[in-house]
């Protein structure tokens, strides 16, 4: 006899695979066939997962199909199935699952736009921040500067790719008319996802300033940042790139690092 345990992870496991196994025996007919009950529940797992995933990646959808789309969220939620009981969170790995999918194919750039359709959905639901005065830099003394941590929004996302990842999601948004033709090899993008009150802008940010931007995301202080900056370009210009920033109004707070040596 089935323990409460198994036949629970035997009805599970039959909503990711087709056949119903040992779970059958325990399912009351009650009007409707045992098989075709689990079908239902099946269905409607997939159904509202592929559905969800579609609303979340609409350019996805676009390029690829709506059947192939459909193919590729199932195979997704075979690989990554939920475990939250929110929806919004089952397209995160969406772009990774992607970019191992079409690695060695001619459609490597589908990692990417994914992507960005995520750092959009991200910026919809994250809290809301207002921007650094740039008066409170005027109460820094000038030695404490290397120290500054410099935090981004919440609501402002940093997405780069090789390919012109923007220039495919403007050309696929509902409505648009006019040339769609694309050159894939007219990237790279560096591309800055900012929420304000009317909404969702882009913006195309120098690599300087984006690649400040990511050293300041991963918690590194202006020295540090400065420091990785350098390292790529030897004419970085720092003061002009953290001015640009200010002014993009994507930097929240600023604290200062504290040594635990």
């Amino acid at each position: 006899m089935l323990s409460l345990r198994n036949i629970q992870s035997s009805f599970a496991a039959h909503l990711f695979e087709d056949e119903p196994g040992s779970i059958i025996p325990w399912i009351r007919a009650d009007g409707i066939d045992p098989a075709a009950r689990l079908h239902i529940y099946r269905n409607n797992l997939h159904e509202g997962f592929q559905k969800t995933l579609a609303l979340e990646y609409p350019v996805i959808r676009r390029l690829v199909g709506n059947d192939y789309f459909r193919q590729l969220a199932l195979a997704f939620l075979g690989c990554y199935p939920s475990t939250s009981g929110d929806l919004h969170h089952v397209g995160t790995p969406f772009a990774s699952f992607l970019r191992k999918r079409f690695a060695d194919t001619g459609y490597p750039y589908l990692a990417d736009v994914a992507a960005l359709e995520w750092a959009y959905q991200e910026c919809l639901v994250a809290a809301e921040l207002d921007p650094l005065d740039p008066l409170t830099l005027r109460d820094v003394p000038a030695q404490s500067y290397g120290t500054l941590r410099f935090t981004l929004r919440p609501a402002c996302r940093l997405v780069h790719s090789p390919f012109p990842v923007l220039r495919i999601w403007e050309v696929n948004q509902p409505g648009v008319t006019g040339d769609e033709t694309i050159n894939l090899d007219s990237g790279p993008d560096f591309l800055l996802l900012l929420r304000n009150p009317s909404g969702i802008f882009f913006r195309r940010i120098p690599e300087d300033d984006y690649r400040l931007l990511a050293a300041f995301t991963a918690g590194k202080s202006l020295d540090e940042a400065l420091e990785v900056s350098l390292a790529s370009n030897p004419q970085f210009d720092l003061s002009a790139a953290l001015r640009r920033c200010i002014e993009f109004g994507v930097l929240s707070q600023l604290t200062f690092y504290q040594s635990t040596l």
